[in-house]
């Protein structure tokens, strides 16, 4: 957890002085020798490598690869990838050895929509942005957004009628974006361009996905590239638009984009330039869209299948708000409602986690070449039965035990670890927690019957999730279970 956020249910961290890990790490492998490769997955094609099972059902074909090694190659098109199963080599990759490795695949992919954000910058100017923004995620900040979060979450509750069906997974899309749209622009973001942006969203999340995956040439003769391109294009331009235009009247603002005008290198005193600043906000409002919105929407599905848990949610959410709308001071209050995110958080994490050697290495005794591509999968990890007991389950009271109980820092990184940890961790985790609880306390959710499936974009969420709301007052108390 960040600072930004209440920490009693942060995962404890087992490293030591010496780097060393107090107890038992999740799923360690003996020490061995380096050697000259990792063992290929079967299923391999010519030309095409692993791309069937990755497009077809990557949440399968990553779990069958645990039973293969801690390192195990598989191929796009012909291109070898790295891929590592155990937490323990991730923790290297992102924290211990950072230095030796740099932004890989997807930020190759995304940078044509990110630019020289944070998302996809190198290293030195990625160090240098990260310093500027970061005062702009504290928690002094968050308490800020955090009344545009309360405001936008209320106004949809006010919106709906008992018995109406919502689409809650494009609902919660159109959720968080209005609230990051008012965050960074005060609401300054013509409709058309929001519209636009609900449009393409899914086509950036899914094309990360696909223009990693797929051999180049199969995207540009399909046109997915063109329309990947023409998407970000129509994005960058937009965003672009609304930083030149300037504050109206010459006022300066209290949102993001204002804030990014006036922040300066604490060492240099050097302010953003005007393109940089519009890298930042297509990367932030990449980041913080359709994560935290399928977030939500899976935690209100996890909560359609366990009423137990919802139960004791809503106990929680009576005792500390009492029928109001939820703000910054009531986060540390609720404890269970954090702990709910944060188990959706460990069961629909993002797909794909890449880097890239800049030296070469030895990691898990293989030996890799400076330019050797690696990638995990942080939902696959985060259902490693060394670190969670009972993977499969879903179960917010993991989260409720003492510290020392916790499952291990280094297993838990629904945003990342190292040097590249996303930086609006806290925005996210406030945001979800608000959103949640203001709708909960006015609606209860029921779902339209039907198969829940997940897309494989680069954060999985659910292909429809169709909802009837029902008024909390009329309900009574949720049945016992």
């Amino acid at each position: 957890m960040s600072d930004e956020f209440p920490a009693n249910h942060a995962p404890r961290c087992p490293v030591s002085e010496r780097g060393h890990e107090r107890g038992s790490p999740p799923r360690s492998a003996p020490r061995e020798s380096p050697r000259r490769s990792a063992p290929v997955a079967p299923g391999r094609l010519p030309l095409l490598g692993h791309m069937w099972p990755l497009m077809r059902d990557p949440f399968t074909f990553f779990t069958s690869l645990r039973h293969r090694g801690d390192i195990v190659r598989i191929y796009m098109g012909r291109r070898p990838i790295h891929f590592l199963t155990t937490a323990r080599l991730a923790h290297q990759i992102l924290v211990e050895n950072a230095r030796s490795f740099d932004k890989g695949m997807v930020y190759d992919a995304v940078h044509p929509l990110s630019g020289n954000g944070l998302l996809a910058s190198g290293r030195e100017l990625h160090r240098r942005q990260r310093r500027i923004i970061q005062p702009l995620f504290h928690k002094d900040m968050i308490k800020v957004y955090a009344e545009t979060m309360s405001g936008e979450a209320q106004s949809l509750a006010d919106s709906w009628r008992p018995g109406q069906r919502v689409d809650l997974d494009q609902v919660m899309i159109e959720l968080t974006l209005t609230t990051l749209v008012r965050s960074m622009f005060s609401g300054r973001l013509p409709r058309s361009v929001v519209r636009d942006i609900l449009h393409s969203l899914p086509l950036f999340t899914r094309g990360m996905v696909a223009r990693t995956v797929l051999p180049a040439w199969l995207c540009r003769v399909t046109g997915f590239d063109r329309r990947f391109l023409a998407a970000a294009g129509r994005l960058r331009s937009a965003v672009d638009a609304v930083v030149r235009s300037g504050q109206p009247d010459g006022v300066e603002g209290s949102d993001l984009l204002s804030f990014l005008r006036a922040a300066r290198d604490p060492e240099t005193g050097q302010t953003m330039s005007d393109e940089l600043i519009r890298d930042e906000l297509v990367s932030i409002m990449m980041a913080g869209t359709e994560t935290t919105g399928a977030t939500l929407a899976w935690t209100f599905h996890e909560l359609t299948e366990h009423p137990a848990v919802e139960q004791r949610l809503r106990a929680e959410l009576r005792d500390v708000l009492g029928g109001r709308p939820a703000g910054y001071d009531d986060l540390a209050d609720l404890r269970y409602t954090r702990a709910v995110v944060n188990e959706v958080l460990r069961r629909y994490s993002l797909l794909m986690l890449f880097r890239r050697t800049t030296t070469p290495v030895v990691l898990g005794g293989v030996a890799l070449p400076a330019g050797a591509d690696v990638m995990f999968s942080q939902s696959d990890l985060h259902r490693d039965a060394g670190a969670f007991p009972e993977p499969d389950a879903f179960s917010p009271e993991r989260w409720l035990v003492d510290r020392d109980s916790l499952p291990p820092r280094e297993a838990f990184i629904p945003f990342g670890a190292g040097n590249r940890r996303c930086i609006g961790e806290g925005y996210a985790q406030a945001e979800a927690v608000i959103a949640l609880a203001t709708i909960l306390t006015r609606w209860r959710l029921v779902p339209v019957p039907g198969h829940v499936r997940r897309v494989a974009a680069a954060m999985p969420r659910p292909r429809s999730l169709p909802m009837t709301v029902t008024p909390v007052a009329d309900e009574g108390s949720v049945p016992h279970v």
